[in-house]
């Protein structure tokens, strides 16, 4: 049996913004990871440009896709059923909208996959394929294998590589769907993850994302990781909070081990926000003193903002124009608030009646989909333009003009 794995996407700034700060997407590299060898694989990731085989020889299509590439997903999988192929689809927004994406498929593929996945493939190659699989369980991270490297070359993601450290956070933001969509907070083990990377060296990788939504939370795993990684002289960069800035001993590891770069969630100075939000712990009054400390240390911060939370109103954006500029972050990443089906603020806007479309291709970060509490829609729509004026590159708005 021959399977092909799509990552679908339409285009969209979200996919851009996902394609930029990592490597290869999870999804589809995870049921690849998790293939058996004796079945025929092939994969395309279209957020790399690339495009579906509609023509392609495979029985079983498996698309993943997250909500502004949903029509996409929905378009292509139509296009595979017409021609007679067993269709699955998968990925977040399959997840929090399985009535919609039944529709469009034989069989729905819900959270993690590597617990089912094989069971998966024998029934769709004898034909008894369940309309839904969802595993009970979460993932034991140590029976993970590595993303494959032979059928989408490195080379596409200009060498840069992703590695899973761990899955899930601890935290629960209102906007965030990683907690809802895996179960707990889990760690790979070390060895697994030196022994992947030892091998990616040996393709000419040279920067490699360390997959984790939090990946400092578990400090004596951080600290272990970090030792582990430092001998292969690698250049790495992930995505934690800005406690990190707390703990000097664990940053100069970071550093020795050739961390170079960190994404933060600062999302906001409005700490009224940001309690509102379930991330009360991010403390904008000491984020001067946090930022300087992990800058101190050599590694470049990426700041991700947010706007169009209930608390803001329109002096929101220059109040934190004033902030980036005071605190000194490396790049400034701003879009709206993404109420993504599925998370808390999704559900509290479709219950106020604030929801302004349910188009799922706006949810891209680039356009406003409900009504801001405390300003209008283009007061937001103007405030977010102006923000991203401010902070981004003339180099990089020449190629969003041009895309």
């Amino acid at each position: 049996m021959k399977i092909y794995l799509i990552k679908a996407s339409a285009g969209s700034d979200y996919s851009k913004y996902k394609a930029s700060t990592g490597g290869p997407p999870q999804n589809i590299f995870s049921a690849a990871a998790a293939t058996p060898k004796w079945y025929e694989l092939d994969m395309v990731d279209e957020t790399i440009g690339a495009k579906a085989d509609l023509y392609t020889d495979a029985d079983l299509v498996v698309i993943f896709m997250s909500t502004p590439d949903a029509y996409r997903a929905y378009e292509l999988a139509s296009k595979y059923k017409k021609k007679g192929k067993q269709v699955i689809l998968g990925g977040l927004h399959t997840k929090f909208n399985p009535t919609e994406a039944a529709v469009y498929a034989d069989c729905l593929v819900m959270g993690e996959v590597e617990n089912y996945w094989v069971q998966l493939l024998r029934d769709a190659e004898f034909g008894s394929l369940q309309p839904i699989y969802e595993s009970s369980e979460p993932v034991e991270l140590s029976m993970l294998n590595p993303y494959p490297t032979d059928i989408i070359n490195p080379e596409a993601y200009n060498y840069t590589w992703s590695v899973v450290v761990t899955r899930g956070c601890p935290f629960k933001c209102n906007f965030c769907l990683v907690p809802r969509f895996f179960d707990k907070f889990q760690k790979r083990p070390i060895e697994n993850i030196v022994s992947e990377l030892e091998y990616l060296k040996t393709l000419g990788v040279e920067w490699v994302e360390l997959h984790s939504d939090n990946l400092t939370h578990d400090r004596e795993y951080a600290m272990a990781l970090f030792k582990a990684i430092k001998p292969l002289k690698m250049s790495f960069y992930g995505e934690t909070t800005v406690l990190i800035a707390r703990d000097t001993e664990l940053l100069s590891a970071a550093v020795k081990s050739g961390f170079k770069a960190v994404l933060l969630g600062i999302e906001t100075p409005s700490e009224e926000a940001l309690k509102a939000q379930k991330k009360g712990f991010v403390k904008p009054s000491k984020m001067k003193e946090y930022i300087a400390e992990i800058r101190s240390h050599g590694i470049e911060v990426w700041g991700d903002f947010l706007f169009g939370f209930d608390e803001h109103d329109t002096s929101i954006f220059k109040q934190t124009q004033k902030f980036v500029e005071d605190i000194k972050v490396d790049k400034v990443i701003p879009h709206y608030m993404i109420p993504f089906p599925g998370s808390e603020s999704f559900n509290q806007l479709e219950r106020e009646g604030r929801l302004l479309t349910k188009d799922w291709s706006k949810y891209d970060g680039s356009h406003p989909v409900y009504q801001p509490s405390r300003m209008s829609v283009e007061e937001l729509e103007e405030g977010l333009y102006w923000i991203w004026r401010k902070n981004v590159s003339l180099k990089e708005r020449v190629v969003a003009w041009f895309s």
